[in-house]
């Protein structure tokens, strides 16, 4: 996938750039490293231009290209962990990471795979293609090279007339369309559009007869609503409320006949659940209407919305995935994150925007920074419908979204299926089985279900993402720690810690680390100079924050929850790194007044 690719250009940019002084790159692997960049560069910026492909051959392409990222990644990141563990003191390390010969060779194929899909469909015919035929013959001058060469040809020959024959029939059809809709006055709905692009392909075939003839088109894109009309040509529908979603639910299941009271209280309440998506209430209406009515079976239903969907039609889940497959490659990582949220979760803008910099979803473009174009990703799935702003602030920014409970389903489904996270929660007890899953995100929405990881060492192993989201418990991490050396976001901010859980400084790759301790913050924690995001919760009045902690280059937010920051004299002597921009807590007179501001770091009182 094109944005397990973007991940893999940042690290490889990381390690290559000019003024790195913490890696000092092997010079015999530079060749390959660069090698490699320019290969996942290449191959990313085809990706980005031919996001609508689509097919059995482009899935198993796809699946090539992100395993091959992926791999790639593992190889680097474990290498250069390892390599800082061994000298944990050290301002910077040596690292010259193993063979990437194998993923170059993967990357190369997938290559030459997506450029014949792009010029001649997923059904494989570039494989019979002229240029192929030519590229591949040992001998030129070998009788039987031409002999297959001239079979090549006349498959050629056979294909483009082919399409010659399909470019006709939609060359007649339009013709036809056109001519018969001139002089007449019409009405013509387009149902589900998805690019502004599709409306300039067939706009041209409805002639402008002056009489009032109309076209009625409806899309799940906001862009595509504002590109063909004006503000005031488009109806924004919204989801249904309580009311409007049991007459619907009434109607699909009894027609005309009235719901029987000891119906309604359930039915209410499954109508309720589906959550204002008339879809949703459709296809819940039609397995009630089939079945017989007992209560236990409504109760049934009531229970699990989600799964009674599922078993009654896949194609809902079908409709509902085209909101993805229809999603630009660098918005898909952030629509799947969502799946790490338990249902009717508030989710923090400001955490999401942070998780994603952490996990290297984005891209920056120089004229903004990475949380802007966090922002812009997050408004852009707002107005595809994707999520919704529960909240927010007195600047009209976003404080909180929530995601409609059947599409965070569809998340997760998608999630799993791209090895892209696992949720454990009171549905998921155990691992999955087979040793070829190794999700790179484990969501746990009930803390004591930690233990269930315990002895899975080898399936957490490859895990960059781990939050526990629920209440709050007391439980022992470190046997999980052990297993998470390639960790970039850690958030156990609902596990309270008496002592500084010192595990965490061996988490030498985190980016984001949240969590709960009751005692000061070792010096130590500079040992994490990959962190970009703290964020600590506290019951002490008082937390020390060492001086070390502005030395840390890529720290770029600190926020600490329920205290107060007490830091040493010692910082008005260092550096302030010049990526910090916000410090977050119950701050004290004296901090406010420092030279922070000088840096362009914000501070927020809470």
């Amino acid at each position: 996938m094109a944005y397990n690719l973007e991940s893999l250009i940042r690290i490889l940019h990381q390690i290559l750039r000019p003024d790195n002084n913490r890696w000092i790159l092997d010079p015999n692997k530079r060749p390959q490293m660069e090698s490699l960049l320019e290969k996942a560069s290449s191959l990313k910026k085809i990706l980005d231009k031919s996001s609508s492909a689509s097919g059995p051959m482009t899935e198993s392409l796809m699946t090539q290209i992100r395993d091959a990222a992926l791999k790639a990644e593992d190889i680097i990141e474990s290498h250069t962990v390892d390599q800082r563990l061994s000298k944990p003191g050290a301002q910077s390390c040596v690292i010259s990471p193993p063979d990437l010969q194998e993923v170059i060779q993967e990357l190369d194929s997938a290559m030459d795979k997506l450029q014949g899909i792009l010029e001649h469909g997923s059904d494989g015919m570039r494989n019979s293609s002229f240029s192929d035929a030519v590229s591949s013959s040992p001998d030129p001058t070998s009788k039987n090279t031409v002999v297959g060469l001239d079979e090549d040809l006349i498959k050629l020959k056979d294909r483009l007339t082919s399409l010659e024959n399909k470019l006709q029939k939609i060359v007649n059809w339009q013709s036809t369309l056109y001519q018969s809709l001139t002089g007449k006055r019409y009405l013509v709905v387009l149902d589900d559009m998805w690019s502004t692009k599709a409306w300039d392909d067939v706009k041209m075939f409805f002639p402008d007869n002056n009489n009032r003839s109309r076209i009625m088109l409806t899309t799940r894109v906001l862009d595509v609503a504002n590109y063909v009309g004006s503000l005031s040509q488009y109806h924004q529908m919204h989801l249904l409320d309580k009311f409007e979603s049991w007459n619907l639910l009434q109607q699909k299941v009894f027609g005309e006949d009235n719901c029987p009271p000891e119906f309604e209280k359930i039915g209410r309440s499954i109508a309720s659940d589906c959550g204002g998506l008339p879809l949703a209430i459709h296809v819940i209406g039609g397995l009630l209407s089939e079945a017989k009515r007992r209560k236990d079976f409504w109760g049934h239903v009531a229970n699990d919305i989600s799964s009674a969907i599922a078993e009654k039609d896949e194609t809902f889940y079908n409709i509902l995935a085209l909101s993805y497959n229809y999603l630009p490659y660098h918005l898909k990582p952030c629509f799947l994150y969502m799946g790490t949220f338990p249902e009717d979760h508030e989710i923090l803008a400001s955490k999401l925007i942070r998780i994603w910099v952490a996990e290297g979803f984005l891209k920056s473009n120089g004229d903004k920074s990475l949380e802007e174009i966090a922002e812009e990703n997050l408004k852009v799935l707002v107005d595809r419908n994707l999520l919704m702003v529960r909240e927010r602030k007195s600047n009209g920014k976003a404080k909180n979204y929530s995601i409609h409970d059947l599409l965070r389903d569809l998340c997760v489904k998608k999630a799993a299926q791209d090895k892209f996270l696992h949720v454990k929660n009171r549905q998921v007890h155990n691992v999955p089985e087979g040793s070829s899953y190794f999700p790179r995100r484990v969501s746990v929405h009930q803390s004591y279900r930690i233990r269930d990881v315990y002895g899975s060492t080898e399936f957490m192993s490859l895990v960059r993402s781990f939050l526990c989201i629920g209440l709050a418990s007391r439980v022992i991490l470190s046997p999980v720690f052990s297993a998470l050396r390639l960790l970039r976001v850690l958030d156990v901010l609902h596990i309270e810690f008496h002592q500084f859980p010192t595990e965490i400084l061996g988490l030498v790759n985190l980016r984001y680390l949240a969590f709960s301790c009751n005692s000061d913050l070792p010096s130590a924690i500079s040992r994490l100079w990959n962190l970009q995001t703290l964020i600590v919760r506290s019951s002490l009045f008082y937390m020390y924050l060492p001086s070390e902690i502005w030395e840390m280059p890529e720290l770029r937010h600190i926020k600490f929850k329920k205290t107060r920051i007490n830091i040493d004299d010692a910082y008005r002597k260092k550096n302030v790194q010049r990526k910090l921009q916000t410090i977050s807590s119950t701050i004290a007179e004296e901090f406010q007044s420092s030279c922070l501001p000088m840096y362009g770091v914000n501070y927020q009182c809470l």
